[in-house]
């Protein structure tokens, strides 16, 4: 049975009210070849996460007591897909259900290289730009000119930041926008306080810190029932649960077998989560059983080498961490007649996992090779949150 969170809405600036279009362009972390995109993982234990400041905190809890807000879901179809971001800046759908992707708009925001997105309980996205840091604000239900939104970037801080809409419990249903950090200085790391949360105020737009978290770089997906979500971390990737009003750890879940990618999103829908990652080239393998099968057999008997093998042709890097381990005559096969193995990140497509958040915790690839490279991803707090 489908469910849906009723009456939901996050306070929109007043300019929305008489929006008629906006464009629908999502960016759920993406990024050029030299700055991935948002990944994140994570391991940080709750008594591991600091928070910043009491006023932060106390900040984030006072937005639970908004007298007189109104909180719907207004009609559109961000009540009933997902929402994706090309490279190219091309708003895309997606369609849990069928896993049919469609090509919705674009290029969107005047092909601004999108960086992050959350989709509202109105189905306008908020979009940051890889290259202004600006958010601006398109309507994913009828795409036109982006707007600006009332955020300002007065927090040095805060340039880069992954970005979603949550509902504030399972019985309040008005979404508050959080934000995670992520410095932008190459790859995504782990360790403690190198990242911050914080809460946008979606009328003012004012940003507000509100705790010290473990990753730096964290795509975020909330849910229509009151839950935030992190993916970050390295070593594996992790699926982080954050207590939204303290940024404390409920629960850290690692990735097993999955590096994170340049270009990397998440979304929840109907009791799971989403993730979009890079695809391995599928003339890969092909080339590397028929070039050097002895040292790939070898190399897929050795857990170490494996996971430097499978690092390199899912990122594209080649590194002491990520390749550094790999046999001579491995490494000269994936870089001299292989090389495809190495593809450039914005020459590859994504594929689609599904874990199964409220289920028996799995994770499933369920799109192979998606049509494009997926650099955003978001799901409006209206969506169901049970299964579908």
């Amino acid at each position: 049975m489908t469910s849906l969170p009723a009456l939901r809405r996050a306070a929109l600036p007043p300019l929305l009210a008489v929006l008629a279009v906006g464009v629908a362009a999502l960016a759920a972390c993406g990024g050029d070849d030299d700055r991935p995109p948002v990944d994140a993982g994570s391991g940080a234990d709750a008594q591991d996460t600091g928070v910043l400041a009491d006023a932060g905190a106390d900040a984030a809890a006072d937005a639970d007591i908004d007298a007189g807000e109104v909180c719907n879901c207004g009609f559109g179809s961000h009540s009933t897909l997902v929402y994706l971001m090309s490279q190219d800046a091309e708003l895309w759908s997606f369609d849990p259900g069928t896993l049919e992707m469609a090509f919705v708009a674009g290029p969107v925001c005047g092909g601004d290289a999108p960086f992050s997105m959350a989709v509202d309980s109105d189905g306008i996205a908020w979009v940051q730009s890889a290259e202004s840091l600006s958010v601006r604000l398109l309507d994913v239900n009828d795409p036109g000119p982006c707007t600006e939104s009332p955020y300002l970037r007065r927090n040095p801080d805060f340039g880069l930041f992954g970005l979603s809409f949550a509902s504030r419990s399972e019985t309040d249903f008005c979404a508050d926008l959080y934000v995670h950090t992520y410095d932008g200085m190459g790859p995504f790391e782990e360790g403690p306080d190198l990242g911050q949360l914080g809460i946008i105020d979606p009328v003012s737009g004012d940003l507000t810190p509100f705790a010290s978290v473990d990753y730096d770089g964290g795509e975020l997906s909330g849910t229509g029932d009151g839950r935030l979500y992190a993916l970050a971390g390295t070593d594996p990737v992790k699926l982080i649960e954050y207590d939204r009003t303290t940024g404390g750890v409920i629960e850290t879940i690692p990735l097993d077998g999955f590096n994170k990618t340049n270009a990397s999103a998440m979304a929840f829908f109907g009791g799971d989560l989403y993730l979009f990652i890079e695809a391995v080239p599928p003339a890969c393998f092909t080339c590397l059983n028929d070039t050097c099968p002895e040292a790939l057999a070898a190399c897929e008997a050795d857990e170490v080498c494996a996971d430097h093998l499978q690092c390199v042709v899912e990122t594209a890097m080649f590194t002491d961490e990520c390749g550094g381990f790999l046999s001579d005559e491995m490494a000269t096969c994936v870089r001299g007649p292989c090389e495809i193995c190495g593809l450039r990140p914005r020459a590859r497509v994504s594929r689609v996992l599904r874990f199964d958040l409220d289920g028996d915790r799995s994770v499933e690839e369920v799109v192979a090779q998606a049509p494009i490279r997926i650099v955003g991803a978001a799901s409006s707090p209206c969506v169901p949150t049970g299964p579908i």
